[in-house]
């Protein structure tokens, strides 16, 4: 089991290194609160997630949805080939256009 972690690269730049699944995403969504919500706009790299399940892609999206509340803009770069086979899966693929 590798380490999970969310980390700053830059001013509105985050990268997610480890597992995005059930048993890590409740602490990346609490690490999150305190990275995310003051910022205007993120682009967050998940080219580092190990492995990633449902729970990940929930992850993803509530970010999104937390981004919109807010009015905030956000990018997700390097998802993984595992989350989009979820979202397709979920029909929820369209949410995640302009990722990459």
């Amino acid at each position: 089991m590798s380490i999970t972690k969310v980390e700053r690269d830059g001013a509105f730049r985050f990268h997610v290194q480890g597992d995005m699944t059930f048993s890590s995403v409740n602490g990346l969504l609490h690490r999150s609160y305190e990275l995310f919500s003051t910022l205007e706009e993120l682009e967050v790299d998940l080219s580092q997630v190990d492995h990633a399940d449902s729970a990940g892609l929930a992850l993803v999206l509530e970010w999104m949805a937390q981004a919109s509340e807010r009015n905030a803009k956000i990018v997700f770069t390097g998802v993984p080939e595992s989350m989009l086979s979820i979202a397709r899966l979920c029909q929820v693929e369209s949410l995640l256009d302009g990722c990459t």
